[in-house]
């Protein structure tokens, strides 16, 4: 039974379905609930020639903007605690997924987290299979699965529900 949830957030609509996931867990098992964003600061070389990236107070901020959005969403009755992960912490490699995975290590260590859940597509990603080898059956996923367009409609999707990683829940 988990006393702490962590679920990571981003900008994406699998992230969406991660949190749905993550509060149910919470709510059904009266635990505390933290999310957490990680804002990966732009590389050094931004600036040169005519590449346009946002500031790292650009992507601090946004972070900032998506957990106002997503607490305005959760029932009231909820323990949420939430954070955005920026500066040294959030970047901690070349790649963007090593600095979420890096960053996301440390905050289910630090918050002495038992559960951590993410959105995933129909297939995992890197950050999720790699987090799915380090924590094991700690990781719950959530995966969305694109609905198939009718001709002229445009493509939609729609929230399914994943497999956990282990049954005992």
């Amino acid at each position: 039974m988990p006393r702490r949830v962590l679920v990571g957030l981003d900008h994406s609509d699998e992230a969406v379905v991660g949190l749905r996931r993550g509060v149910a867990i919470a709510c059904a098992e009266r635990a505390e609930l933290t999310l957490v964003h990680v804002a990966v600061p732009p590389p050094s070389w931004v600036g040169v020639g005519m590449l346009a990236m946002p500031l790292v107070e650009d992507v601090v901020a946004s972070g900032c903007e998506l957990m106002r959005e997503a607490l305005d969403d959760l029932p009231d009755d909820l323990a949420v605690r939430w954070f955005v992960i920026s500066g040294a912490e959030a970047s901690s490699g070349l790649s963007r997924p090593r600095c979420v995975r890096r960053a996301l290590t440390c905050a289910f260590a630090k918050g002495d987290h038992d559960l951590l859940v993410l959105g995933t597509g129909v297939t995992p990603g890197r950050v999720v299979r790699a987090m799915q080898r380090q924590l094991g059956d700690r990781v719950v996923t959530a995966a969305h699965r694109p609905m198939p367009a009718g001709p002229g409609a445009a493509s939609k999707r729609t929230p399914v529900l994943g497999e956990m990683a282990t049954p005992t829940f």
